[in-house]
């Protein structure tokens, strides 16, 4: 591990995509930090750390960031000594990777909104999970079993609309979106290996075996926080 990282401390929740991000990018540039899994209905760390919601990462000078793509590009300049993971990215091929995850991520958060109980922070205890099944019916106007019972429609939309087979059949050829591990990988893992998750729907064994090979390049497990293993 590299000295100039000992004291990051990131506080995040498991089943947020972003804080996933941010682990993975970190592990991925063999940088150390100190995990701090907050609940999830816990409020206050991200209030009390001057943002509305979690994660948040706090570097060695105190300076504190979220796990949004411009702020996970920016870490190859802020730790120019570790692995880059988002310059080698042309800058017209990042802007359309953005626009078309942009474009999929409403489709995706519906998807995925009734597998996240997976995790222990949200299935353990009861007060958890209604809290977690009244967001679900604030953000969606559903219920979490109506958006599970949805699912195959909306996943053969998003397979339609993403190209998600012909997507993984590139990741094959390539093992890598652009032949080497990027940020690119790491964004697509976190948006989307959840979907192995959806009960009766099968993905691509292609994004599968991807999913596997940019958890190992990472050095992370995709299934921290889940009490059962996958």
């Amino acid at each position: 591990m590299i000295d100039s990282a000992n004291n990051l401390h990131l506080y995040h929740r498991w089943s947020s995509a972003s804080g996933q991000m941010l682990r993975m990018v970190l592990s991925a540039k063999n940088l150390q930090w100190q995990d701090h899994p907050c609940a999830l209905r816990d409020q206050e760390t991200a209030f009390d750390l001057g943002y509305g919601d979690l994660p948040v990462l706090i570097h060695t000078d105190g300076c504190k960031q979220q796990g949004t793509l411009p702020e996970l590009a920016a870490l190859d300049q802020r730790y120019p000594e570790t692995l880059p993971l988002h310059a080698p990215i042309g800058e017209a091929e990042w802007t359309a990777f953005c626009q078309w995850r942009s474009s999929l991520t409403p489709l995706l958060e519906r998807l995925i909104a009734p597998v996240l109980p997976a995790y222990d922070e949200i299935c353990h205890q009861e007060e958890d999970m209604a809290f977690y099944r009244n967001e679900c019916e604030r953000r969606f106007q559903q219920s979490v079993e109506a958006l599970a019972n949805d699912r195959y429609g909306a996943y053969q939309q998003l397979e339609s609309r993403g190209r998600l087979r012909e997507l993984g059949r590139i990741l094959a050829r390539q093992r890598f979106y652009t032949g080497q591990l990027s940020l690119i990988d790491i964004v697509l893992t976190a948006d989307l290996h959840l979907l192995r998750l959806l009960d009766g729907v099968t993905i691509p064994l292609d994004l599968q075996y991807y999913f596997q090979r940019v958890s190992d390049a990472c050095q992370l497990s995709l299934n921290d926080g889940m009490s059962q293993s996958l």
